[in-house]
């Protein structure tokens, strides 16, 4: 159990092992390689509310990150493939049952990818590529 649903966000990210490299923040990434950052989505929380006060919600937010960027495309592959890598890490994850911890009350039922790894900014040394997530939780009265 955590004491917020982005710190159980952190710590789910932070076992990947995909990240071996740089620093991870949470709403903020700064200009220089390589580092991370998990930032909440502007969107309703709530799908669906139960007569018993229970209900189904959503947190989406983006993962992004800061990358080394050049018109040599194998560095650009390289930066794409990790957000494969990614994705793919996440769906096996789901599959296995292991989703981020949450607070007392909200049950983790799936992290869903909304939108696959993509180029969201760039600078001649180095990118921001991000992929955009949607955790389903059951939050209990």
């Amino acid at each position: 159990m955590t004491d917020s649903i982005i710190q159980g966000l952190v710590d789910y990210f932070m076992a990947c092992p995909l990240l071996s490299d740089g620093v991870f923040r949470v709403d903020a990434l700064g200009d220089a390689p390589v580092e991370y950052t998990i930032e909440p989505a502007i969107t309703s929380p709530i799908i669906q509310t139960y007569i018993d006060g229970s209900s189904e919600r959503q947190y989406q937010f983006n993962f992004g990150s800061r990358e080394y960027y050049s018109m040599d495309r194998l560095q650009n592959i390289q930066n794409s493939t990790f957000y494969e890598k990614l994705a793919d890490w996440i769906e096996s994850q789901n599959k296995a049952g292991i989703l981020p911890d949450m607070p007392d009350g909200c049950i983790p039922e799936t992290l869903e990818i909304q939108a696959p790894g993509y180029l969201f900014d760039t600078a001649m040394r180095n990118a921001r590529y991000q992929i955009q997530l949607s955790l389903k939780y059951m939050k209990e009265v």
